[in-house]
């Protein structure tokens, strides 16, 4: 549990110590504006390695952060349907995601312009259904 709090206060330090590229264009002196940039770069090699061994052990079994986690659900409008073989559907949104059927069921009917809304669903599941409909289906998002 230590190691825990540890390492989520290295984390959250780094972030908070670390100023942004566009603080570091802000300095006139040179060597304060390289340093800044130094720090910057700094943390984004730190942020880009795989965490060691130790640090997945510390993270284990929190729950993942993600900043969508305060979102309930999603608006858009379907800009594209591709029907797969086994009769499922890729929706394409205006929105630029992509998400999938989950399951065959034709309900609803959607075409291309219908509004939908994506909900949470059950364990970590997503709903989408047309926007003034009750009718919906399971979707897992491609990208």
């Amino acid at each position: 549990m230590r190691n825990t709090a540890l390492f989520l206060s290295l984390l959250t330090g780094m972030a908070l110590a670390t100023p942004s590229w566009q603080e570091c264009r802000q300095l006139s002196d040179d060597r304060e504006r390289l340093a800044c940039y130094d720090d910057y770069a700094q943390m984004l090699e730190k942020k880009n390695t795989p965490p060691t061994v130790e640090e997945q052990k510390a993270a284990f079994g929190l729950p993942a952060v993600s900043p969508a986690d305060e979102l309930e659900g999603i608006q858009a409008g379907i800009s594209k349907i591709d029907k797969s073989p086994r009769g499922q559907r890729t929706l394409y949104l205006d929105n630029g995601q992509v998400w999938r059927q989950v399951g065959s069921s034709s309900q609803p009917r959607l075409k291309t312009g219908d509004k939908v809304i994506i909900e949470r669903g059950a364990l970590g599941s997503f709903v989408l259904k047309p926007a003034g409909s009750n009718r919906s289906m399971r979707v897992k998002r491609l990208r």
